[in-house]
């Protein structure tokens, strides 16, 4: 079993790292967190960056949205 990141536009999947098979295979799906249209607008970028940098920009926005968890909001 293979696990990758991927972005659904609410079309289609991008895939944020390279996908380690090749052929036909069923998969499941799962949807995790949504994102702020903010960080939508910067996925219009993904095709022109290479992997790694894009796995980069992916970790800092979960980084970012998950800096508020657990603490109060005023």
């Amino acid at each position: 079993m293979y696990a990758i990141k991927a972005i659904y536009d609410g079309n289609t999947f991008k895939p944020s790292e390279p996908i380690p098979v090749t052929g036909e295979y069923e998969v499941v799906i799962t949807f995790t967190t949504p994102l702020k249209k903010s960080q939508e607008k910067i996925l219009d970028y993904f095709d022109t960056w290479d992997d790694e940098l894009a796995e980069t920009i992916l970790d800092t926005m979960k980084d970012r949205q998950n800096f508020s968890m657990g603490r109060m909001e005023p």
